[in-house]
């Protein structure tokens, strides 16, 4: 053996006898660290256990009844929980069960389920309206979510019109209908997977959930039995709903014509949607313009002698326009893409004797606005409230605005001092205490003492105060409007 190895064989004999008598002479001992589960409820530590696994198990298995009124195979911790595997010598443990015990008392446990989020757009809102705060909706599975929203789209629109648009069918139009080329919410809709408190509003049922999107969560709902002699008209009206918002609370009637059985039950709830359903139609179609009349008064002529002197004809406009339907209600805006006269209106005169009548009759009062023109909302009951005039769109913003008749303006404002602003507006004063109101107009022609002729321009179509969009707003009234004793009427029995 050489040298060199002898050497190293002596030094590792050397060593192992010195670590046999440090062991028997010190006696070392060296401790290592348990692994166990710090407990953690909304930050705070309230425990520590050495099976993580016997807790989740015990809070599944003593929740049965969560398990039972959701039909769920499991139920989990509260979401503040949180628990964080350590090393440690502290021995201090607690059990499964005593830290089930303090979650309990302090905490919800959840199940696992999805969380939608309806984010409002602020830019949707008028200036001065308050924007919703972001509304969450929680269900268990996404699909009873998206069975809700079908059934709500189907409260404004057909099988068929939906089936067409998300099947990417819609062919061009040509002939005179209309087709639905887009559909879309104006709110930004998200789902995301979660645990849920179990003692929150969790929804299991595409009805009950669909009921909430379209009536609000604070919906009383009401219901009527039909009667011999009702219709759609006359019950709308009882309940302070339009046809429309009756058609859309009953998706199962498509129209306002629709026949209504005795004894059937009709939901007579006003709609109060949570998100805003929006679908844009192109038209085309044929628009009647009626004629004119012109009325000379012929002092020769007995008074009640009343003659058609020039026979006037309607004309006939076709038009291809677009426009919106929110929430089953057609925007206040209209626009005209392309309109042709297919025949033109000629005027007709009427001769009638002398002191025929100091009132105006139907047909002898000046339609307000430029044509084509297409009223899109009427003199009726909208979203609970009475819409105490008709809504005229369609000749575009600065169009001109006319005087329905003769009269003195009494007042003339740019803004509104009315509970919703009618922004530019001004109310004319005729004869026998009736009063047109216009409001919403871009520019203003006349003021406060102006007298008027029917037919002068009074101002511009726009889309000032409360409006959505390019319109005319026209109110008549028996009594100045909001000055003492007044009632509104029906503008479409003095307009033609």
């Amino acid at each position: 053996m050489k040298t060199k190895d002898i050497v190293i064989t002596v030094i590792l004999s050397l060593i192992v006898v010195v670590l046999y008598f440090v062991e028997r002479n010190f006696d070392t001992e060296i401790n290592y660290a348990n692994k166990a589960y710090q407990i953690y409820l909304d930050g705070e530590v309230i425990g520590l256990i050495q099976d993580e696994q016997e807790l989740y198990d015990l809070i599944d298995n003593e929740q049965q009844e969560i398990k039972d009124k959701y039909s769920v195979d499991s139920v989990y911790p509260p979401n503040a929980f949180k628990i964080v595997e350590v090393n440690t010598y502290n021995e201090n443990y607690q059990t499964p069960q005593e830290i089930y015990n303090m979650i309990e008392q302090r905490d919800d446990f959840t199940v696992q389920g999805y969380v939608i989020t309806i984010k409002y757009d602020e830019n949707y809102y008028l200036e001065g309206e308050e924007v919703p705060e972001d509304y969450t909706i929680n269900v268990l599975d996404k699909e009873v979510f998206q069975d809700a929203i079908e059934r709500y789209i189907l409260a404004f629109v057909t099988e068929d019109e939906y089936q067409t648009y998300i099947g990417g069918d819609i062919e061009e139009l040509t002939d005179i209908g209309e087709i639905i080329d887009n559909m879309y919410f104006e709110e930004t809709i998200t789902i995301k997977e979660a645990y849920i408190s179990a003692n929150e509003k969790i929804y299991t049922d595409a009805t009950e959930l669909s009921q909430l999107l379209l009536f609000g969560p604070d919906a009383e709902m009401d219901s009527y039995v039909v009667q011999a002699g009702d219709n759609i008209e006359s019950i709308s009206n009882e309940y302070r709903l339009n046809p429309q918002e009756f058609l859309v609370a009953n998706p199962n009637y498509r129209t306002e014509n629709s026949m209504l059985r005795i004894g059937d039950t009709v939901n007579v709830t006003l709609i109060d949607p949570i998100i805003t359903f929006v679908y844009s139609v192109y038209r085309i179609e044929e628009i009647i313009i009626e004629l004119d009349t012109k009325t000379i008064v012929d002092n020769t002529k007995d008074r009640n002698y009343r003659e058609i002197t020039t026979p006037g004809v309607d004309g006939i406009v076709l038009t291809h326009e677009t426009y919106d339907v929110v929430n089953g209600e057609e925007s206040q805006q209209v626009n005209f893409v392309y309109s042709e006269t297919i025949r033109e209106a000629v005027q007709e005169v009427v001769t009638v004797g002398r002191s025929y009548s100091s009132a105006y009759v139907s047909g002898n009062w000046a339609w307000p606005t430029e044509r084509p023109y297409r009223i899109t909302s009427y003199y009726a009951y909208r979203w609970g409230k009475m819409h105490d005039g008709i809504d005229i769109s369609g000749p575009g913003r600065g169009s001109a605005i006319y005087a329905i008749g003769d009269g003195t303006v009494v007042e003339a404002a740019v803004v509104g001092t009315h509970s919703r602003s009618d922004g530019t507006y001004a109310v004319i004063e005729h004869d026998n205490n009736v009063y047109s109101l216009y409001a919403h107009m871009d520019s203003l022609l006349v003021s406060v003492g102006d007298t008027v002729n029917r037919g002068d321009v009074i101002g511009t179509m726009g889309d000032t105060g409360f409006a959505t969009g390019v319109h005319l707003h026209i109110s008549i009234s028996i009594g100045w409007p909001y000055h003492g004793s007044y009632r509104f009427v029906n503008p479409l029995t003095y307009l033609r």
